[in-house]
């Protein structure tokens, strides 16, 4: 499968609309974190610097949120910090995401950044 953008650019939600969700703080690598929503728990991975920082996201839908809200089952979400883009926080997420869920890239929608992304990593054969 080609990976097509399919988010319109107005959907597009920024590095710091997300991060402000989360502890600023924490154990640096990858941790578990249950987003609480009124919709149901979205799962969170947050990549954390040697200084305890958030410098990436990815979020897994279960299914079990309430119908008709945000994505589908199994959509996963990632933001990697602008200026810590291409230092592979995404495949780290995306390989402890792994070990985890189901995660199908022919399923998901992506950015122009997010299609490009997919590409590297089934050309990698990560997914």
């Amino acid at each position: 499968m080609t990976f097509t953008p399919s988010i319109p650019p107005d959907l597009h939600f920024s590095w710091e609309s997300q991060v402000v969700q989360y502890p600023r703080k924490g154990r640096p690598g990858v941790g578990y974190f249950a987003g609480e929503t009124d919709a149901g728990i979205v799962h969170c991975l947050l990549y954390r610097d040697v200084k305890g920082d958030v410098v990436g996201i990815l979020n897994y839908y279960d299914g079990y949120l309430k119908p008709n809200v945000w994505e589908t089952a199994g959509n996963v979400n990632i933001w990697i910090r602008p200026d810590r883009q291409r230092r592979g926080i995404g495949t780290r997420l995306i390989r402890a995401a792994m070990e985890r869920w189901p995660i199908n890239l022919d399923q998901q929608r992506f950015t122009p950044n997010g299609a490009a992304f997919a590409r590297r990593l089934r050309a990698d054969g990560i997914l």
